[in-house]
């Protein structure tokens, strides 16, 4: 092992645990240990300076994505665009078992387009809870039933995860749909998947309480009054508008990609903000609100590119993978990636979200190289790590969906419960990807 791919491998080992043990931010771990190990292997200021650029260049525009599309959908719930959906679906329903199963995905997904999964927790969670009660199933699905309509939601383009991932692919244009539009098709086949499973689910509640001597009648309709708009900035006769106008922001992201995204999104919110809220303190006052949202994320985003600059510029990444190269057996090597997606969720239990966009992926994606396989297909296989949503080290909002349910289920009961679900899920979402050309 040459001395830049140790410096290289123990700069990733430092940022792993540090931001495991949260002793320091993303942000020092991705501004601070990168230019520690760029002296340590030699490099000039002025190099160090060269690298830096060039990381931040591969980063800056993803960071424009976030910092318009974030304000755009969280305005959007604020004015009640997402409940508007909600009520309109429910509005008709008569809830059994089976429909309360399939409607918790739902109703996940459609508050997850936000995606603010503390707000998928507080919305859904609430909703619907005195249903599972009032039928005596199991809490603990809602809960596992609202994880999977968050997981579902993971790559629409404004998402961090998404941020994160196009981030890594800077030379192609508008990255974040690019990713997306790859991803749809295998997504289409895996949203029937899993709205069949939460089927599933409920007809087995419903054969569980008829053993056990339990009524299974219907109970009734959700009252789409238990579904309120913020007094203040709920604008529910501008439904039809607010839709329109994210109908046309979406077409265009998706047919006009010789537009920045994030001009599209600058846009959007623009127009958004003056049709909504016409009051200038009022459109200030929001945007004050939604840029504490920004913090950390899109600057961890932004300067994860000082990571992958250094990396990629100083020869360490090169390095490093000459070193994993001579270990890896020939005949797995070109395996790699789908060996490390069919383990993504026990591995989740290791890594925190940055770190899996960050540190594993990069690596990962500049291995497969070697063997012919581009960085697009790594970052697609790899992209939907569901064990993050196992566990409270990657995604600390789990305890807001347990606690929740008011002392039924604790994080304990709903890993136990969801672990091999989400696993199994996890190797079906692997499937469909390789079949469908997707992951090859």
């Amino acid at each position: 092992m040459s001395y830049q791919a140790a410096v290289g491998f123990v700069m990733m080992i430092v940022i792993v645990v540090l931001l495991l043990r949260k002793k320091v931010s993303t942000m020092f771990c991705f501004a601070v240990i990168p230019i520690i190990a760029a002296i340590l292997i030699g490099s000039s200021v002025k190099q160090i300076g060269s690298y830096v650029t060039k990381g931040l260049g591969m980063t800056t525009s993803v960071a424009l994505i976030m910092l318009f599309s974030l304000p755009y959908f969280m305005l959007m719930a604020d004015a009640g665009l997402f409940n508007g959906i909600v009520r309109r679906i429910l509005k008709h329903i008569k809830i059994n078992p089976p429909v309360l199963a399939v409607l918790t995905v739902v109703v996940a997904m459609i508050t997850g387009l936000d995606v603010s999964i503390t707000s998928v927790f507080l919305i859904t969670v609430p909703l619907l809870l005195p249903f599972y009660n009032k039928l005596k199933m199991n809490p603990v699905i809602l809960v596992f039933l609202t994880t999977l309509g968050i997981i579902n939601t993971y790559d629409v383009p404004w998402s961090a995860r998404m941020l994160r991932s196009a981030s890594l692919i800077p030379n192609v244009p508008n990255g974040p749909m690019y990713l997306f539009l790859k991803l749809l098709p295998a997504q289409a086949v895996f949203t029937v998947i899993i709205l069949a499973l939460a089927a599933f689910l409920g007809v087995k509640e419903s054969r569980r309480l008829k053993a056990a001597g339990e009524s299974v009648a219907d109970a009734g309709k959700i009252d789409v009054d238990d579904v309120k708009d913020d007094p203040e900035l709920g604008r529910g006769k501008l439904f039809w508008v607010n839709v329109i106008l994210t109908l046309l922001v979406i077409a265009a992201l998706c047919f006009m990609p010789a537009i920045p995204s994030y001009y599209v999104f600058a846009v959007g919110l623009v127009i958004a903000l003056n049709i909504n809220y016409k009051d200038l303190k009022l459109q200030n006052k929001l945007l004050k609100k939604y840029a504490s949202s920004l913090f950390p994320v899109m600057p961890a985003i932004l300067l994860s590119g000082v990571v992958v600059g250094i990396m990629q510029y100083s020869g360490m990444m090169k390095a490093m993978v000459d070193t994993l190269l001579n270990i890896i057996p020939k005949s797995f090597g070109p395996f790699v990636y789908i060996i490390v997606a069919a383990f993504s969720v026990p591995l989740m239990f290791l890594f925190t979200n940055d770190t899996w966009y960050y540190v594993m992926i990069p690596i990962i994606g500049t291995l497969m190289k070697a063997y012919g396989i581009p960085m697009d297909v790594v970052i697609l296989t790899l992209f939907l790590n569901m064990g993050a949503m196992l566990t409270p080290i990657a995604q600390p909002q789990i305890y807001i969906g347990t606690d929740l349910t008011n002392g039924a289920v604790d994080l304990s009961k709903y890993v136990k419960f969801s672990m091999s679900k989400i696993w199994i899920l996890s190797i079906i979402w692997l499937v469909i990807g390789l079949a469908m050309g997707v992951f090859r």
